[in-house]
């Protein structure tokens, strides 16, 4: 199944297409219905990280599937500081939130995120 993919500016108005389209594709592919509540509220909070950043670089949430794996690649954030640690404008509680919902989250200067599928029979 090919990536779904999903760009877009750093405006507030646009938070609620983020969150349709991620739990759109993630209902799709048979992320059970808490972690699709998770991967939202995490696309959300990251959407909102960058729009309170201020100007940059559009944002785009890639979420692929890997045999029994969904998992959500976001780009066009950066929450880390120049140190490697949270951006302290906003970003560490943010971030507290994404590792204590996925604990292996791959956070740089992007985010990326993995959840189980029920099933592997995704069309």
């Amino acid at each position: 199944m090919p990536d779904s993919a999903l760009t877009v500016a750093r405006d507030p108005a646009l938070a609620v297409v983020v969150r349709i389209f991620v739990g759109a594709v993630a209902e799709r592919w048979n992320v059970p219905e808490a972690a699709r509540d998770d991967l939202r509220l995490v696309a959300s909070e990251l959407f909102a990280g960058v729009v309170e950043a201020g100007a940059g670089q559009d944002v785009t949430f890639t979420i692929t599937v890997d045999g029994d794996r969904v998992s959500l690649h976001t780009t066009g954030v950066d929450p880390l500081g120049p140190d490697g640690s949270a951006d302290p404008d906003g970003w560490a509680g943010r971030l507290e939130l994404i590792q204590a919902l996925f604990p292996d989250a791959a956070v740089g200067r992007s985010v990326r995120i993995s959840v189980p599928a029920e099933t592997s029979d995704r069309l």
